[in-house]
């Protein structure tokens, strides 16, 4: 018998399998062309902003196919993203040119959802991770997870580690397009559309509902938690930080809430400097906080791992530690991002 995670594989396989000789590239090259063919009428769905946005994403894809695995992955871990994010992106073009959309209620492991918008009445993508050991009878864990700058919902969720975290502790993960905006202004409503959809298709723990954020949607995190306080029980800000224009805002509204605030020492993107003058701040204003700072880290979420699965750990359990080292305040906190 199939264990989850093999039968998870093998469907991903399948995905890529057209007759038996057509290759990945080839499926996703084909559904580009269709998807192209009737870009104008998906773009009366989606709106106009990221139609096409969805079209490079399968190119880019099958092109990622035959690429050598970075150096920081192996060809194994290389592969089961690749095979991740270019299934939630077949599954959402598919979706689109059909007009049916999978419901979020029926997903179990990684799958793709459109979600309407209360913004605009658009659809608007949603990749979602469900645990193998996920019931409707038992409350579980909900992480909204924001991505970074130029990057993709499914591309965030379809690593590995991104996997194996969320099965560790049975938390069911939304990650929102946001429709690419920067910094999700503008698309604030399709973060809080897609937290309601996943309140309404999974038993949700209503004392373990968290917001998460990497690098841009780190910075995010800042500007989306304060607007509905009252739904996040934690805060995790990766390789992100807070600005002052935001401070004051979370100062006021989010003095109860917990933040975990991850960074990389070797960062040179997002300079470990801002995520530590958050910890300080957050610290300083009596707001509970945990930091974590990975010694040989980038700014590649991947090389956080290890502080990604302990930080997830200590939130799921409602653990704060008193961050050590962080220094005196007084420092200002960034004016902008990097």
């Amino acid at each position: 018998m199939l264990t989850f995670r093999a039968a998870a594989s093998a469907a991903a396989l399948l995905v890529f399998t057209v007759a038996g000789t057509a290759s990945a590239g080839d499926t996703l090259r084909s559904v580009a062309a269709s998807y192209y063919a009737k870009a104008g009428q998906i773009a009366i769905i989606t709106g106009r902003d990221s139609t096409m946005d969805y079209y490079q994403r399968l190119l880019d894809d099958a092109d990622l196919l035959n690429a050598a695995p970075p150096s920081y992955y192996t060809a194994e871990q290389w592969q089961h993203s690749v095979q991740g994010f270019s299934q939630l992106d077949l599954s959402l073009a598919r979706q689109l040119l059909a007009q049916s959309y999978q419901p979020m209620g029926s997903i179990r492991g990684l799958g793709e959802a459109l979600v309407r918008s209360s913004k605009d009445g658009t659809m608007q993508p949603v990749a979602v991770y469900v645990p193998s050991g996920y019931s409707k009878d038992k409350p579980s864990p909900l992480l909204v997870f924001l991505h970074g700058r130029l990057e993709s919902e499914s591309r965030l969720l379809a690593p590995q580690f991104i996997e194996d975290v969320a099965e560790r502790t049975g938390t069911i993960v939304v990650a929102p397009y946001g429709r690419g905006y920067y910094d999700f202004r503008g698309s604030e409503s399709d973060v809080y559309d897609a937290f309601d959809a996943a309140t309404q298709a999974f038993t949700i723990d209503p004392h373990k509902r968290y917001l998460g954020g990497y690098s841009m949607g780190g910075f995010s995190t800042f500007t989306i938690a304060p607007m509905h306080p009252q739904d996040w029980a934690a805060v995790i800000c990766i390789a992100g930080s807070l600005l002052g224009s935001r401070s004051q805002l979370i100062e006021s509204k989010m003095r109860g809430t917990r933040f975990y605030v991850l960074t990389g020492a070797r960062d040179e993107i997002v300079p470990t400097l801002f995520p530590t003058l958050t910890a300080i701040f957050l610290r300083d204003a009596g707001i509970p906080v945990t930091f974590y700072s990975q010694a040989d880290g980038t700014h590649l979420l991947y090389s956080l791992r290890s502080i990604l699965s302990q930080a997830w750990s200590d939130m799921e359990s409602g653990v704060v530690r008193s961050p050590e080292g962080l220094g005196a305040g007084g420092q200002g906190l960034p004016e902008a991002m990097p």
